[in-house]
Formats: structure tokens, C-alpha cells, sequence
């Protein structure tokens, strides 16, 4: 009998980076699955990063997801702000009744630089929106799941924290402490029924609408092709074989299967979902 993902139909699901990528993607799924979608994105430029989402892109995002037959609530927020992320949350809140059953700490930049070349605000930038915007995020989210004793958190760490990458020691330092952070969120929380995951995407394939934003962005930054930006980043972890291509999709399919009951059982863990990155 073919596994079925049980407990997604008539969920609250907030995701940090909903308008584009992986976030798009995730979005997509659980609204497929039946949950309700409260889409949070930057829609403001961060100075020395590539394209980010507008908020056309967060408005499509509302409307693809409406569209499907569930409901959505587009939240324009900077999570490096944390009375932005404070009073999109309390939004959340109040429009889906007051509950928030999961979170997808998605949300993340990356930027290249050397390390005698590192740029301050640049490294400030991604620190702040992948490290403290997952903490942010969470401070106000958490005490409703614990009200309920229940709830479901999947944060966003990447394949690189088990290979390491040229230029990006800023973006794989702030992807390592996201799975420390995952590790102690879900000791503290254990006694709330509250299930503290973490998934460490390998580089994801460029795709038709719904590629990584950092590889394309970074690809700009480099003056390569998206694919050819996708084979540089990717060729330090993946496996060899023409298999190791990892799909927005393969990601989306993990972080459904840590927000379900399925799933009940696992906490504190790292699932790589990598080509192969962390065994190298």
C-alpha cells in the first residue's frame, strides 16, 4: 500500500519566503494538501543582493494559492525586523483563527565574497535574515504552539554545511547554526508536543518558475547561465551521475512529510535531502 501523508487537510501554515522558490513551491504543496497558507516574503530590495521577491510575486503566489481552493494571507515583512516579523505573525494569527499549526522557516539570501574581501552589511544581511529572522519568527509563533501543546517547525538549513563552499563562509555559518538552533528548539519544546526539524537542501536545479532564487541570483553576480551557475555550485557535493539533481520538488516532498502525523515521532533531526553533500 502507497504511503499517504496524514494530518495536512485544514492546517495553518506559515512560510517565511513564500513568494518565489522553494517557498512558492512549498506553498503549493500543502495548499494541494488541503492547508490554509499564510505567505510571508520580503518585498523590498536589501542593498548588494540579488533580485528578491516584489510583491507582484507575492500577490501571484496569493492568488495560485487561492486557486487551489484555500485560503492565503499575503504578509509584506523584512524579517531581520523583528516588530515587522511581530506584527505580521499577530496577522496570521488573527485571520486563521487564532492558530498556527506549522512553520517553514524558509526565508534566506546568500551573497559571494572572499574572506579579506567580506563586506560588512553583506554579511549582516544574510546572518540577519537567515539566523536571527528564523529566530524572530519563531519567538512569535512559539507561544501559540505551546498554548496547544502541538505544532510543527521545519527549518531551512542547506547541503553546504556538509561540504563547505568558496565565498559563501557568511551564508554556511548562519546554514550551520540554523541546525544548532533546530537541535535545542526541539529539546526545549519537546514537553509541548511541539516537533523541531531541520531539512539541508543540496543546490537546488534552476526550474521553470520556480528555481532557486539564490542560484539564479548568484549565477547574475558571476555573469553564468543559470545552469551553469547550478553545475559550479552544486559540483562540490553531488554524487557523480546524472541522478544527483535535486528538484525544488524533492525538497517540498520533505518538508510536507515533516509537517505531517507521519512524522510524529521524529525531532531534532537533520534530514539532508542533498546528493549526497554531507556523506563527502
Amino acid at each position: 500500500m502507497a504511503a499517504v501523508l496524514r494530518g495536512l487537510e485544514g492546517k495553518n501554515v506559515l512560510i517565511t519566503g513564500a513568494a518565489k522558490g522553494q517557498g512558492l513551491s512549498h506553498a503549493l504543496a500543502f495548499a494541494d494538501a488541503g492547508a490554509d497558507i499564510a505567505a510571508l516574503d520580503i518585498t523590498d530590495p536589501i542593498p548588494d543582493i540579488y533580485p528578491l521577491a516584489t510583491g507582484q510575486m507575492l500577490e501571484d503566489t496569493t492568488k495560485a494559492v487561492e486557486g487551489l481552493g484555500r485560503r492565503c494571507l499575503p504578509l509584506s515583512c523584512d524579517i531581520r525586523d523583528e516588530s515587522q516579523v511581530e506584527a505580521s505573525v499577530a496577522k496570521a494569527l488573527d485571520h486563521f483563527d487564532g492558530r498556527i499549526d506549522v512553520l517553514v522557516n524558509n526565508a534566506g539570501v546568500a551573497a559571494l565574497d572572499t574572506i579579506q574581501g567580506m563586506r560588512s552589511h553583506v554579511m549582516d544581511a544574510v546572518i540577519d535574515t537567515i539566523l536571527k529572522g528564523h529566530m524572530y519568527v519563531a519567538k512569535y509563533v512559539v507561544p501559540n504552539m505551546i498554548g496547544r501543546r502541538s505544532g510543527k517547525i521545519i527549518n531551512i538549513s542547506s547541503g553546504v554545511t556538509g561540504s563547505g563552499h568558496a565565498q559563501l563562509s557568511h551564508y554556511v555559518a548562519a546554514k550551520h547554526a540554523i541546525q544548532g538552533l533546530t537541535s535545542a528548539w526541539a529539546f526545549e519544546l519537546a514537553e509541548f508536543g511541539i516537533n523541531v526539524n531541520a531539512i539541508a537542501p543540496a543546490t537546488i536545479k534552476p526550474g521553470e518558475g520556480q528555481g532557486s532564487g539564490m542560484v539564479l541570483g548568484l549565477a547574475g553576480e558571476v555573469g553564468m547561465t543559470p545552469d551553469d551557475a547550478f553545475e559550479m555550485f552544486s559540483a562540490a557535493g553531488n554524487m557523480p551521475g546524472d541522478k544527483w539533481r535535486t528538484e525544488v520538488s524533492d525538497i517540498t516532498d520533505a518538508v510536507l512529510f515533516l509537517a505531517s502525523d507521519n512524522a510524529d515521532q521524529i525531532t531534532g533531526h537533520i534530514l539532508r535531502v542533498d546528493a549526497g553533500q554531507g556523506a563527502k
